[in-house]
């Protein structure tokens, strides 16, 4: 009987809130690391468009492995998808601040989460999930 329950990555919407999540709390701590960085070893701020890409790229291959590896099926896809719900959420909270974000944030999001989420399906299923 335990084969047939549903599990947490069945469900499309949660299995994408855990992979989003996931995926920017990475983000989050890459950014933290390249601010250090560029505090404490440049003193300078002559790099931060790179750490900003780094960043993302990050972020976006971080979301699309985690929910290629979990949901095993159209790795490049959802791994995009995931990339693009980051870019919304970075546009939201852009908005709020009376920004706005480019579209070469998305391209490279949606590149970077469907290289995650390619990567992702061709690794081995974790065994618990088995």
């Amino acid at each position: 009987m335990g084969r047939y329950r549903k599990k947490l990555w069945d469900s499309t919407i949660a299995g994408f809130a855990v992979s989003v999540g996931f995926g920017l709390i990475c983000g989050f701590i890459c950014c933290a690391v390249c601010s250090a960085i560029s505090c404490f070893v440049f003193n300078a701020m002559m790099f931060t468009g790179i750490f900003t890409v780094i960043c993302l790229i990050v972020s976006g291959y971080f979301s699309g492995y985690i929910c290629g590896k979990y949901r095993r099926r159209y790795g490049m896809t959802e791994g995009a998808v995931c990339g693009g719900i980051i870019y919304l959420i970075l546009l939201a909270i852009s908005l709020r601040f009376g920004e706005f974000t480019s579209p070469m944030k998305l391209m490279l999001l949606a590149a970077s989460g469907a290289i995650g989420g390619i990567a992702g399906v061709n690794t081995v299923r974790p065994e618990k999930l088995m």
